[in-house]
């Protein structure tokens, strides 16, 4: 079975970094882009082959963070699940996924294994399934990707 592939488009190079890393370390091959604009530079206005985007842009509001990604997935022509992670949120949505439209998809970061499970669903790969991912809290701690937008 071949690495789904992720289009990670997140404008903090650390933060790309980390994510590029952890992603990889479970079962993914990564393309990157730094904002909107590289993205679409990259996907030109063709086809992309990837499995999934994922979008995390500070200073960005959720509802732009979707706007941008279909944006991108538009221009690439393509038919995959879109994730954004929420910069800002309530207490009561910390760790949850929602779905937003038919493809498109929020998560609330507390852990990251919400976001692992939900990236293993969409891209029907067992990335959740490797050890040490479930109930492990360090790959993606919340402290390390909670953003606040001032």
């Amino acid at each position: 079975m071949r690495e789904p592939v992720i289009f990670l488009i997140e404008d903090d190079e650390d933060t790309r970094l980390l994510f590029k890393e952890i992603l990889k370390k479970n079962g993914y091959k990564v393309l990157l882009a730094m904002d909107e604009a590289d993205a679409l530079e990259r996907v030109g206005f063709g086809h992309l082959a990837v499995d999934l985007i994922l979008v995390d842009l500070v200073g960005k509001s959720t509802a732009e963070m979707l706007k941008t990604g279909r944006r991108i997935r538009r221009s690439a022509k393509l038919d995959v699940p879109l994730v954004t992670i929420a910069g800002e949120h309530h207490d009561n949505l910390r760790g949850k996924n929602i779905q937003i439209g038919e493809n498109d998809y929020v998560v609330y970061l507390e852990y990251g294994e919400e976001l692992f499970d939900l990236l293993s669903s969409l891209t029907k790969g067992s990335a959740s399934e490797k050890p040490g991912l479930k109930n492990n809290s360090s790959p993606l701690a919340y402290s390390h990707f909670h953003r606040t937008t001032e």
